[in-house]
């Protein structure tokens, strides 16, 4: 089995805010009553085709970025400008989010920036960041299809929203642990399921109840399986089968 695990979630991804994996079931969840929608399915679309899995030229070419200094939660002006600008450069980071503040948003979307070029995933724009900012890794997404899709790197952790064949944003995630947990009086393993689906439902509302705590508005691509939301995203596989990120980080999409 390859390092490099993907899956690619294929749907109509209008006003999606939400990006794990987790195996409960819809149907039990109180308020989830299933609306009429497309079938759910275990391929994608036969329009898919691979795209070059290889790094392409950062936006731009080099960027130029002066000594900086330490940045970290709580850190605030200028610097924290030019990091946000530069994330927003890069598809981590909203730009309109831009704000001088490094706040949880700033935080993941360094973590995330982090995960794809091999740093230490502590959240903190140091020296080694800051060079990789200049001159980093640019992934290219696995898949071009006709739809929005989304493809999450198992091996790093992070999720690809792609539109058009190009990837528009890379956001923070953490995907099933391995561990083994009980559900509904069953035993069960989280391990993230790999292949190509299509998303089938989404909960309607927010914050969806569930036996292994709530979900922000899960999207569900896999029988029990969703992407989905939490308030707390380790740098590391931890949930039950849930690649998450904040929802916050999800509200940034475009819809």
């Amino acid at each position: 089995m390859s390092a490099f695990r993907r899956y690619a979630v294929t749907a109509a991804l209008a006003g999606l805010m939400s990006l794990a994996a987790c195996g409960t079931t819809p149907a039990s969840q109180p308020g989830a009553a299933r609306p009429p929608g497309p079938a759910a399915t275990t391929q994608a679309p036969p329009a898919a085709t691979p795209a070059p899995g290889t790094a392409t030229p950062a936006p731009g070419g080099t960027a130029k970025v002066p000594r900086q200094p330490v940045l970290r939660l709580d850190s605030r002006g200028s610097a924290v400008l030019t990091l946000q600008r530069r994330l927003a450069a890069l598809h981590y980071f909203d730009v309109a989010k831009a704000d001088g503040v490094f706040g949880p948003g700033t935080y993941h979307a360094v973590v995330a920036f982090q995960k794809v070029q091999g740093l230490a995933r502590d959240g903190i724009a140091g020296p080694a960041t800051w060079a990789r900012l200049a001159r980093p890794y640019v992934p290219a997404a696995r898949y071009r299809l006709a739809t929005t899709s989304l493809e999450v790197n198992l091996a790093k952790q992070v999720l690809y929203y792609v539109s058009g064949g190009t990837i528009q944003r890379i956001i923070d995630a953490s995907t099933g642990s391995g561990a083994w947990y009980y559900s509904h009086g069953q035993r069960a393993r989280a391990i993230t399921p790999t292949g190509r689906y299509r998303i089938y439902w989404r909960y309607p509302g927010g914050w969806q109840p569930g036996p292994l705590g709530s979900m922000y508005r899960p999207n569900y691509f896999h029988g029990g399986y969703a992407v989905h939301g939490m308030t707390s995203v380790p740098a590391y596989p931890a949930g039950p089968a849930r690649p998450s990120p904040v929802p916050d980080a999800a509200k940034g999409l475009p819809s």
